[in-house]
């Protein structure tokens, strides 16, 4: 059966006329005019776009447009008007995203619980930890020779420390201060730094006081 594709490229081929020449003179794409004489009127932007288009090139070649557009309604008619349709447009249609009320609920609530489970996670981790603690001074396995032994330290500030089992303050910025009192030989420095979460940590000096 002739279709207008067919029609529309053989009247073209007998006259010789290339489609790039046909391009020029009626400004239709070339990729539209490929399209026609396929009969591919899905791949045209739409309908109207497809009419004009069959009316401008039959008229080009010297065809009687009348005849051609009885044809092609008569064509195109056996076809649903989904096909006539771009298919980018239908594509777009089908598969593209659309934030609805419910879809913008769902992902609130999502990323409410995710912060959730985030802060809480933290703060299980932080209740979980020991508190920081690095003792500046004294160094371990040190000899000296005062009776008494500067300690200096550094913790977190919302933490309780104790040198030997006595208490000790922690300024503000965790850093803390206090002295001890040696005996002759290898003393043991024990300090232990207490979480308010009750995490402890505790670090061991060894200090010789020489005579």
């Amino acid at each position: 059966m002739n279709t207008v594709g067919t029609m529309l490229k053989e009247a073209r081929t007998k006259k010789g006329i290339s489609l790039n020449d046909v391009e020029k003179q009626t400004k239709i794409r070339l990729k539209f005019l490929e399209a026609i004489e396929r009969d591919a009127y899905e791949l045209l932007p739409s309908p109207i776009y497809a009419k004009g288009f069959v009316k401008n090139y039959s008229s080009y070649l010297g065809l009687d447009s009348t005849v051609i557009m009885a044809f092609f309604r008569r064509q195109t008619n056996e076809v649903k008007r989904s096909i006539l349709l771009p298919k980018k447009t239908q594509d777009i249609e089908s598969k593209g995203f659309r934030l609805t009320p419910g879809r913008f609920i769902t992902f609130l609530l999502i990323g409410l619980t995710v912060l959730f489970l985030s802060y809480f996670g933290l703060q299980y981790g932080q209740l979980q930890r020991p508190p920081e603690l690095t003792i500046t001074k004294p160094k371990n396995e040190s000899i000296v020779g005062e009776k008494k032994l500067d300690v200096f330290g550094e913790t977190n500030m919302d933490a309780t420390v104790t040198v030997n089992g006595l208490s000790v303050t922690v300024r503000s910025d965790g850093k803390f201060f206090t002295q001890v009192a040696l005996e002759p030989g290898v003393n043991t420095i024990m300090v232990v730094s207490t979480s308010r979460f009750g995490k402890t940590k505790t670090e061991v000096r060894k200090v010789g006081l020489q005579q």
